[in-house]
């Protein structure tokens, strides 16, 4: 599983919004077809098909379900204050599900997807877009259910459980505004931004990128769920990567990734600039940082480093399908109601949670994909496990949804993660933190332990024939003097662990709790947006491993851009 993450506060992770100025705003695409004649063509298509789709003995799908994403998408890329890339597109993508036999046994399991193209949103073509896919759907689950009864013959089934969980029908039409945009500004801040790392001659490879979205759902399903909401797979976001080489060959990278749910009100692009300017300082003292041995010892990792440990340790493993298919690693599918963590912790999935001290969230949305309303799941509480990331494919003890299904356009729904809080209760100032690290490090007989900043995503296998060790990549690695507490920048380490083992390893947290929120997080169900809360951690010992080294001579010459002769 991967996650990309942004580094940003969560005050100037708004930043962009000055960049847009709506009296200036210019049509985007054609315009969009009103939402009546869609819902009516998707509606006609799926009653014919419930009505007449048979293929000999077998009878039409129990269910269906249409989705269409309509979206309108700009990319400026710029390097150095010359742009590279100036692209508008509009595309629509057609999503259609069929399910063949009854809610207790039908052709859907882990590996189960739909079938999607490319439509426009013309009533007639659109029309013939979705027979093309019901048919294609249809044959295939006819294909599944029967592959799936034969394996019934043969395979040990220790528990039968129903399919597909019942839900009530929802039906809602948002007043979307059309799409509008400001080319010229966003063009000229990515030049402008991008000019910015001229200035650092040890930065040999760097881009800014900006990219605006707009986007609408609709969702029909044979239930009688009918919804046009904005889409939140695809945020608008600002991106700016940079890369060297320190003087041993070895490659250094670093990023900034700035979400952004609709161009709000924000800071001025000055923000931005120190933000960049923060990003290539970053850089150039990586450069002159010594590289880190492998190590074990105490350590601190601060808020975005805790929320994506909790991801990777935790998230990913209570996602609820996992708990039912047999390849998964089914660490925590019978530890319901007992402990799991310490007990001063609890985590919560929120993707009813909008905002978190002013700033929004990037895994919010009020229906999931699909069509269930979204809900509050405390998923462990004082340590005591109660609860999986439902979608509605039933698991052991959980028959029904808690409106996590999630999935990207392309991809059948699962159940993930959406706004992931640790809370921690008897949370400390931060310079008590550091003076029990201090503690630790010194009872211990340690010369020096570790604070971990931010990170740059992580990996953690989930099926069982992967040993179940997580990976995450802090963005940077100080080590801290145990004698002083003397901090020490350093270079080529990543976290590495067993998710049990490392959990149980937190022995305090700091009152420092915040947002993470520029996530991007892939499984089954393709790739959708995520963010983490969460507060400083001590762990009472972490391993640090080297990372892959990709040592290569740097430039013989200095850039041209640099060069004094």
């Amino acid at each position: 599983m991967r996650s990309f993450r942004a580094r940003a506060s969560a005050a100037l992770a708004l930043a962009l919004a000055s960049a847009v100025s709506p009296a200036r705003a210019e049509r985007w695409g054609d315009s969009p077809q009103p939402a009546a004649q869609v819902f009516a063509a998707l509606q006609a298509e799926m009653a014919r098909s419930l009505a007449r789709l048979r293929d000999g003995q077998f009878g039409p799908p129990y269910f269906l379900a249409y989705r269409l994403h309509d979206a309108r998408h700009y990319e400026a890329v710029a390097t150095l204050g010359a742009l590279t890339t100036d692209d508008l597109e509009q595309y629509r993508v057609a999503y259609a599900e069929a399910r063949y036999g009854d809610r207790a046994f039908d052709n859907v399991d882990l590996s189960y997807q739909g079938v999607s193209l490319p439509s426009p949103t013309s009533p007639d073509v659109l029309r013939q877009t979705f027979w093309q896919l019901t048919d294609q759907a249809y044959k295939g689950a006819l294909s599944g259910w029967l592959e799936k009864k034969a394996k019934r013959a043969t395979e040990l089934v220790a528990e039968r459980l129903d399919d597909f969980s019942p839900e009530p029908p929802v039906q809602k039409t948002e007043n979307l505004p059309g799409p509008r945009l400001n080319r010229s500004r966003l063009r000229g801040l990515a030049l402008r931004l991008s000019a910015i790392l001229r200035d650092y001659p040890e930065i040999q490879e760097s881009n800014v990128a900006i990219e605006a979205w707009w986007v609408r759902r609709f969702l029909v399903t044979s239930e009688g769920t009918r919804l046009l909401t904005r889409s939140e797979e695809m945020p608008d976001e600002l991106r700016v990567n940079a890369a060297t080489r320190a003087d041993d060959g070895m490659r250094l990278e670093d990023s900034l990734y700035l979400p952004l749910r609709d161009f709000p009100e924000a800071p001025s692009t000055a923000a931005l600039e120190k933000m960049v300017r923060a990003l290539a300082g970053e850089l150039v003292a990586l450069r002159r940082a010594p590289v880190q041995d492998a190590a074990a010892a105490p350590a601190i990792l601060d808020p975005e480093m805790s929320g994506v440990l909790f991801h990777e340790a935790l998230g990913h493993k209570l996602e609820g399908q996992r708990q039912r298919d047999p390849h998964e690693s089914q660490l925590f599918r019978d530890l319901v109601g007992k402990p799991i963590l310490p007990a001063f912790l609890s985590v919560i999935d929120d993707p009813t949670l909008k905002r978190f001290k002013g700033a929004p969230l990037h895994g919010s949305y009020e229906y999931d994909s699909e069509g269930s309303p979204a809900r509050r799941v405390v998923l462990v509480e004082h340590g005591v496990l109660r609860n999986f990331l439902m979608s509605r494919w039933p698991v052991k003890g959980f028959p029904e949804t808690n409106g996590h299904g999630r999935a990207d356009w392309r991809s059948h729904a699962t159940g993930r993660m959406a706004n992931l809080i640790v809370k921690a209760e008897n949370a400390v100032p931060l310079a008590e933190l550091q003076k029990r690290l201090l503690a630790l490090l010194r009872a211990q007989g340690k010369p020096y332990g570790f604070l971990l900043v931010g990170s740059s995503g992580g990996e953690n296998p989930t099926n069982r024939e992967s040993p179940q060790t997580l990976e995450v990549r802090p963005r940077l690695v100080y080590r801290v003097d145990a004698a002083t507490g003397a901090r020490t920048l350093v270079r080529g380490v990543k976290l590495v662990g067993t998710p049990l083992v490392i959990l149980n390893r937190i022995v305090a947290a700091g009152e420092d709790d915040t947002l993470a929120d520029g996530f991007i997080c892939g499984a089954e169900s393709g790739w959708v947006p995520v963010s983490q809360i969460a507060p400083s951690l001590l762990v009472s010992e972490i391993e640090l491993q080297r990372n892959p080294e990709d040592r290569v001579l740097p430039p013989i010459l200095p850039s041209p851009l640099h060069d004094p002769r």
